[in-house]
């Protein structure tokens, strides 16, 4: 069988196809739908939100809204939840939600919103102003991590830790647990084997999620490692004290601390919940158990806690987050339940496809379509992952020469590795991508150092990045950046008793004194940043970058121009904010915060390659969902311990992505090579999603080899 030469599509089902899908070709709705906002809104159209200080409400959101919005927006009070499944206007809903409780007299700081990510919390803000047109500045809202913050950052001292602590991200949590680990190993034996630190982090945070014991985080997420409990829960501990030491808290910590300060100090929790009058959540279904135990405890004085998500779209299970919660909160008697179920993103063909394909285990829901028929969804059959390459490059090209961009059209997959054979027919036909997964902008180590600099200048305990800015120095390593660093925390123990966060006033007295005087410019680039401390974000990253890390980089960093450029771009962020602390705090905090290397600025027309899990909430007009082969898609783990139910959600929420086409792919084989990798799993059928798709509602498509 000859391969990579000539292959085009043989279609098996309808004989004809249109042609030409262009922009929103397709028709966006039906005619008796209120008006709306793109995507998941009624007509396809620009947002326009009227304005409730020039109208009766009611007759607002009687023309905005459809019925089951309606109902969601108006009735919802005292425990709620409004299930709103995809493409159902779910942001809408909690908009006018907001704009209906200012308008009836609630105030902004009396209502508190939690949502998935900093850029959705913007967004609904943003919405609310223009709808009621009012400032809302005094309404918290944000991530759980954002509002545990906010809420810490007034009660920290009630917990033994200063005001001014640091959050260490990612990467700096796993530096400190990695020295509680070589703590622990002086402790035993130099040559005992220990878990990596990755997968100490991985047992560890799930136990603070879900609020089990580290016994039980051990058995759900590495049974294997169960001899290795009482190490763990060493390493834990020490992790633990080299955070209070430093004045830090990871992730985990803010969400933990703020648990535990509620629980010790109950009238922080009677003053926190008896301000927020009204307690919205969105994406439900993506709780876990402490972020579920912080929102009853937040809505306990007034008991309005209102929550919305779809239990079918429940993906992060790895975090914690169990579907099973929505079912639990529908359970509970004083609840209230609203669905909304119009689907206004897809049109009908793809919208048939989605409700035969709802996971098992779902509360029970039927989407509408708000879209006419247009073209059914495509099943294309290849040989191997090398045809199925070729597939998508076809699918690709023939939607350019339909009109398409490039940016309408996303590639989705269960896991990265799945996308390595496509990536690299990518390259060779100069087809443009951006995939959405890899480090964020401030885990470059570029960023990551400037930070530092900030960070201690902010917190002058933070060990972690201390450490990493010493190094970066010649002649420092790991134990002179120690011995510096136990210096530096003498000094400023020793020093007079001051003002809450105002202990690093004598730092550049005391760094003279550590052994960083034999080093001429760290101590002068160091003396000179905190002499000027309570300069703008911007002014001290200028001053690092000129006076030591634009050199720095030529030296290190074969892509130094460009990595300049993007310290160049942080410190233009940075001018918005007044002080260092004000922007530690939003950076580390936010998933984003609109700083976002040139090759992923989304805006860029460029094919989007993601995983199922980093699709979620996007949408685009074609969609094609790679190698959906038992083994591959589901996954082999989750067959072979039958855990499919994340599966199947994750199947779900892919294909409802799509807006006008959707392309799922399957291979005869898998991989180039039948008799390795999933072999075993693709003789079991009913493992296979594609054996569940009703002929029907699908075209099938094969490739004819010439």
């Amino acid at each position: 069988m000859a391969k990579n030469k000539g292959n085009d599509f043989l279609f098996l089902g309808e004989k004809n196809t249109p042609k030409g899908v262009q922009g929103n070709t397709p028709n966006e709705v039906e005619e008796n739908t209120p008006k709306g906002v793109q995507g998941n809104t009624p007509n396809g159209v620009k947002e326009k939100f009227p304005s409730l200080s020039g109208g009766s409400p009611s007759s607002l959101f009687e023309n905005e809204l459809d019925e089951e919005q309606r109902e969601a927006v108006i009735k919802s009070e005292g425990r709620s939840i409004i299930v709103a499944g995809p493409g159902s206007g779910k942001t809408r809903v909690i908009t006018y939600k907001i704009a209906y409780l200012l308008n009836n007299g609630v105030e902004p700081e009396n209502i508190l919103l939690v949502t998935f990510t900093r850029a959705a919390a913007r967004e609904m803000i943003e919405r609310v102003k223009n709808v009621t047109n009012r400032n809302i500045d005094k309404m918290l809202a944000g991530t759980f991590h954002h509002v545990c913050n906010s809420i810490l950052r007034k009660y920290a001292t009630l917990l033994d830790y200063k005001n001014n602590y640091s959050i260490l991200d990612k990467e700096d949590s796993k530096d400190l647990l990695k020295m509680a680990k070589s703590e622990y190993i002086k402790e035993i034996s130099d040559n005992y084997k220990l878990p990596k630190e990755e997968v100490i982090m991985k047992i560890i945070s799930y136990s603070c999620n879900t609020l089990t014991s580290l016994r039980e985080s051990i058995l759900e997420r590495a049974p294997y490692l169960l001899n290795f409990e009482r190490d763990i829960e060493q390493i834990w501990s020490i992790y633990i004290q080299l955070k209070k030491d430093m004045n830090a808290m990871d992730y985990d910590d803010l969400l933990v601390n703020t648990l535990v300060l509620f629980k010790t100090h109950p009238e922080v929790l009677n003053k926190c919940s008896s301000q927020f009058k009204y307690v919205l959540v969105d994406e439900f279904q993506d709780t876990n158990k402490i972020q579920i135990e912080l929102v009853e405890a937040l809505s306990s004085v007034h008991g309005n806690l209102i929550v919305v998500g779809d239990d079918s779209q429940s993906i992060y299970s790895f975090r914690g987050a169990l579907f099973k919660n929505v079912k639990d909160f529908i359970e509970d008697e004083r609840t209230k339940v609203f669905k909304i179920q119009s689907n206004y993103r897809s049109t009908s063909d793809i919208v048939g496809l989605i409700n035969h394909l709802i996971p098992s285990n779902s509360v029970p829901k039927v989407l509408k379509p708000k879209r006419k028929s247009y073209l059914k969804p495509f099943v294309v059959e290849t040989f191997d992952d090398l045809e199925q390459a070729d597939a998508v490059v076809k699918i690709i090209e023939d939607k350019l020469k339909e009109g398409l961009d490039y940016k309408d059209i996303a590639v989705l997959y269960r896991s990265h590795s799945l996308s390595m054979v496509l990536q690299q027919k990518l390259d060779s036909k100069g087809i443009p991508y951006r995939i959405l997964s890899g480090l964020r902008f401030i885990e470059t180590a570029h960023i990551k150092d400037i930070l530092a600099f900030l960070k201690v200048l902010n917190n002058p305990l933070d060990k972690i990045s201390w450490s990493r800015i010493l190094k970066l120095f010649p002649g420092i390593g790991n134990k002179t950046a120690s011995k510096i660093y136990e210096e530096i925390e003498t000094g400023i123990g020793k020093s007079p008793e001051r003002g809450q966060g105002e202990e690093n006033d004598n730092i550049s007295n005391i760094l003279k004194e550590t052994e960083i005087n034999k080093f001429k410019t760290p101590l002068e680039l160091l003396t000179k940043l905190f002499d000027n401390k309570e300069s703008s974000p911007d002014e001290l990253i200028d001053t690092i970058y000129k006076d030591f890390y634009q050199e720095y980089s030529f030296l290190t960093y074969a892509d130094s121009k460009s990595r300049n450029m993007d310290i160049e771009r942080f410190s233009e962020i940075a001018s918005r904010y007044d002080s260092v602390s004000a922007f530690i705090e939003d950076l580390t905090l936010s998933e984003e915060i609109g700083v976002i290397p040139a090759s992923r600025d989304k805006d860029e027309n460029k094919l989007t390659l993601t995983t199922i899990h980093g699709a979620k909430g996007l949408e685009w007009k074609v969609v094609i969902l790679i190698s959906v082969n038992p083994g591959d898609f589901p996954n082999g783990l989750a067959i072979k311990e039958q855990k499919l139910d994340e599966e199947e959600r994750l199947f779900y929420v892919a294909i409802t992505r799509a807006k006008n086409e959707l392309y799922i792919l399957k291979q005869l084989t898998g991989t180039t090579n039948p008799y390795l990798k999933n072999s075993f799993y693709f003789v079991k059928k009913e493992n296979d999603f594609i054996k569940k798709i009703p002929e029907e509602t699908v075209n099938r498509l094969k490739i004819k080899y010439k």
